[in-house]
Parts: C-alpha cells; sequence; structure tokens
C-alpha cells in the first residue's frame, strides 16, 4: 500500500508544475504580443464612443484589424471625441 504522505507530495509538484508551465506560457505570450500602441489608450475613448459616430466606429474597426493607426487619423479621433463631448 503507498503512504498518503507519497500522494500528497507527488500532487503537490504536479500543481508547482503545472502553476510553472503556466507563467511561463503566460510571460512567452506577452513577449512575443510586444508593446502597446502608442494610440492604445485614446482608441479605447474612441470605442466607447462608437455607436454616436460612424467616423469612430469606421476607425475603431480598422484599429481593431490593423493595430496601429496613423498620426493624422489620430488627431482626428481626438477632433471627434471632443465634438461629442461637448454635446
Amino acid at each position: 500500500m503507498i503512504p498518503w504522505t507519497e500522494i500528497l507530495i507527488a500532487a503537490g509538484a504536479a500543481m508547482v508544475t503545472a502553476v510553472a508551465i503556466r507563467l511561463w506560457r503566460a510571460r512567452a505570450a506577452a513577449r512575443q504580443r510586444g508593446p502597446a500602441h502608442v494610440h492604445e489608450p485614446l482608441m479605447k475613448r474612441a470605442e466607447a464612443l462608437a455607436d454616436q459616430s460612424p467616423f469612430l466606429r469606421k476607425v475603431t474597426a480598422e484599429f481593431k484589424a490593423n493595430g496601429h493607426i496613423s498620426n493624422r487619423q489620430a488627431d482626428a479621433v481626438k477632433k471627434a471625441i471632443a465634438r461629442i463631448e461637448a454635446r
């Protein structure tokens, strides 16, 4: 008969190994993802207001697809957000 202590030790080692593998995979995925885009906070604000403007809806969809927008588009988004928030 196997003593219970050996079973508990094996289960504990398996849990530690599983947690270590999950942490390693999460860190590897974060490294591959790269840094957040410069316009990320702006686009989150635009996404919150997208239902009020077709332009913001279009630009947020483009940002989701491409992962970036030009500086010109960012300026236009800022102006559109200011107009919507002024209402």
